[in-house]
């Protein structure tokens, strides 16, 4: 992000807000006032084209669970055009990449409006997004956030479970561990029977036993595995999701855990082995309150990019 106009936004955006925090393995992915994730593209216009963008997965995969928007950016702009990525990650879950690993993305102008088209998903009028309306709003609203209660290990898995039903997943959870889910937190949500079949018996035996597993519906596959760690050691986490992301490309993953386990999250993350395998890229760090805003954030009509798709 060297050109000039990312740069002025970015010292706009620190002026009004403080710090802009350059988040790991990404030059285009920040941190903003300790609050919201940006994902901050910037495309050149020549003559009789249209900004066009490549927003990789693995960036993608960051800003999943937080407050984030995907800044686009490009030469004599009158306004910025930001976007909630909750508004749109139904689009980009429900279509596969490019073979590079981006998702292309291109900004029609027209003298009547805007138009974001998604390759492989659509078009999408994107003119309410312009201007830093929504992330001002943002930005106060998670300053103001309640403070995060002292919350068990099932009760986050409960609540992983139910952001993955309200985003649309099937769900998983270990069959022992179904007793003690905490429905009074988030009220109640289906779990699936069975999973589908993943490697060799050894290793569906270690998938059954991770804290929560979202699956797409339509194709039956796992999307995101979670595992909850309070004390027990991050590297066995990070063994089991290895175990899944060799047998089946595993899109994501997560460990969740005290805000004081992550220098042991990064440490352990990016062993040899797990750059080796790739999930080192693919696997993600939350605290506890994290989920718990994730959970809030989900809140009831909220309108998604795939409710306005023309």
């Amino acid at each position: 992000m060297t050109s000039q106009v990312a740069q002025e936004f970015s010292t706009e955006l620190e002026r009004r807000w403080g710090p802009l925090t350059t988040l790991p393995k990404s030059k285009s992915l920040f941190e903003l006032g300790g609050r919201v994730r940006l994902y901050l593209r910037y495309s050149r216009v020549h003559r009789q084209s249209s900004p066009f963008f490549g927003l990789r997965q693995i960036d993608l995969v960051q800003l999943e669970g937080f407050a984030s928007f995907i800044c686009l950016l490009w030469d004599g702009q009158a306004e910025p055009l930001i976007i909630p990525y909750e508004d749109f990650r139904e689009v980009f879950a429900g279509v596969a990449p490019a073979s590079d690993g981006q998702y292309k993305v291109h900004v029609e102008l027209h003298k009547g409006g805007t138009d974001l088209r998604v390759v492989r998903a659509g078009r999408f009028g994107v003119d309410a997004y312009y201007g830093t309306g929504r992330l001002a709003a943002a930005i106060e609203r998670e300053g103001a956030t309640q403070t995060c209660p002292e919350l068990s290990h099932s009760q986050v898995q409960t609540l992983l479970g139910a952001i993955g039903n309200k985003c649309g997943y099937a769900v998983w959870t270990p069959v022992a561990d179904r007793h003690s889910l905490d429905f009074a937190l988030s009220g109640e949500f289906p779990l699936i029977d069975a999973l589908p079949e993943v490697g060799a018996p050894g290793v569906r035996n270690v998938v059954q036993q991770i804290d929560v597993l979202w699956l797409e519906r339509r194709r039956n596959t796992i999307s995101a595995a979670f595992e909850v760690e309070f004390s027990t050691p991050i590297y066995s986490a990070l063994l089991r999701f290895n175990d899944l992301f060799i047998d089946f490309k595993l899109p994501r993953a997560a460990v969740v855990a005290r805000e004081e386990r992550r220098s042991a999250f990064v440490k352990q993350v990016n062993r040899r082995t797990f750059q080796a395998s790739g999930l080192s890229d693919i696997c993600a760090f939350y605290e506890f309150p994290d989920v718990y805003r994730w959970f809030g954030r989900l809140r009831p009509g909220h309108v998604r990019a795939t409710d306005q798709a023309t």
